[in-house]
């Protein structure tokens, strides 16, 4: 009989991403098995038409946060219980939580499973769930998912278990028009190659310096490229102060091979697209280099060759096939959040423009 599971992973982006590792390895392992994903209602469209998943359950953390720190219990209350009854509906067998929080723990026994296993437990997660899989090492992306697939025998098909999100049909449409109108023409006509800078994350300690994203865009445009820098709506005036930046930076250049029609194009995309849409972009670019963020993960899950610029957190040591993880091993690294250097952002300061450069040619040839 086919197994009926929920993926419990209701946050972040790139944590999302990082989990159709296990997606992908439950499915290639169960092909006939009924699966569901628990996720916040905010990053939805990320896993919305996912080919083979068959129910996508959304709820909205923030209204539970809001419900709950204005003592709103019966509100809260009946949210979680029309959770529960939509859940219980599905009569899951198996309920796999990949966040390992209290929260999530939570949420991963509202389903009814009667076999509840947990990913790495923090807080008091271990007490809701049946079963627990420790943390270890994470050497590629994915690898602790593989570690949950190992957990629940899910190994017959493991080449199969990869982080992989391809954007779908009408969000490469979607992707192509912005590309075009943002552009002038579309990517790929002249010869001209497209190269996706993603700069913003969430915490400063994770960041590279924003002269040397002009100075890295500049280069690229400079040799021809259509450079685009992407993010989110909050990313907006730091994404476009990065691209005056190189802009000047580029006009200054004496160019060693002229750009074809002579003109410098980078523009920033930052607030205008979808998640969804952002990955068809990736999907468009020769090479894209990005700080540990949702939007690199996701270029990386789109295979498309991808420079990660790795400081104070290492969500893995070592890209997919085909990318480059680049970091600076240092003795106070990862410090994750609770940086020591005062500010400088040593581990970060270490990856010069050269060097990303280096790593880029490696991948991709520009």
């Amino acid at each position: 009989m086919s197994p009926r599971i929920l993926i419990v992973r209701p946050s972040a982006i790139g944590d999302i991403v990082l989990a159709t590792t296990l997606w992908h390895g439950l499915r290639a392992t169960w092909p006939d098995a009924h699966i569901g994903w628990l996720v916040d209602s905010r990053f939805a469209s990320l896993i919305d038409g996912l080919p083979g998943l068959d129910r996508v359950h959304r709820f909205d953390r923030r209204e539970w946060g809001r419900l709950g720190r204005s003592l709103r219990w019966m509100s809260l209350g009946r949210a979680a219980s029309q959770l529960r009854a939509e859940l219980r509906a599905e009569r899951y067998e198996l309920a796999l939580d990949a966040q390992g929080l209290a929260r999530s723990s939570f949420l991963s026994w509202l389903s009814g499973a009667p076999r509840r296993v947990v990913l790495r437990p923090r807080e008091c997660a271990r007490l809701l769930a049946t079963e627990a899989v420790p943390a270890r090492d994470r050497l590629r992306p994915g690898d602790e998912y593989r570690d949950l697939l190992r957990a629940v025998g899910a190994t017959s098909q493991w080449p199969q278990a990869r982080m992989r999100l391809p954007p779908l049909d009408p969000e490469r449409r979607a992707a192509d028009a912005l590309l075009d109108g943002t552009l002038g023409t579309a990517t790929g006509d002249a010869g001209r190659p497209l190269v996706a800078l993603i700069p913003c994350t969430t915490r400063p300690q994770k960041h590279w310096f924003d002269d040397r994203w002009a100075e890295l865009g500049a280069t690229y445009a400079e040799r021809g490229c259509d450079v685009v820098v992407l993010g989110g709506p909050s990313d907006q005036s730091r994404c476009e102060a990065i691209v005056e930046q190189a802009r000047a930076r580029a006009k200054g250049l004496a160019p060693a091979t002229p750009a074809p029609g002579g003109d410098i194009r980078i523009r920033s995309l930052a607030g205008k697209t979808s998640l969804r849409v952002a990955a068809g972009v990736l999907g468009r670019a020769r090479v894209a280099i990005g700080v540990d963020t949702g939007l690199t993960h996701l270029s990386m899950a789109n295979d498309t060759p991808t420079v990660a610029l790795l400081g104070s957190a290492y969500p893995y040591l070592h890209a997919l096939p085909g990318s480059m993880v680049l970091r600076e091993p240092m003795a106070c690294a990862p410090c994750d959040r609770r940086p020591t250097c005062g500010g400088r952002f040593d581990c970060m300061r270490a990856l010069t423009v050269d060097r990303v450069a280096a790593a880029v040619q490696s991948i991709s040839g520009l």
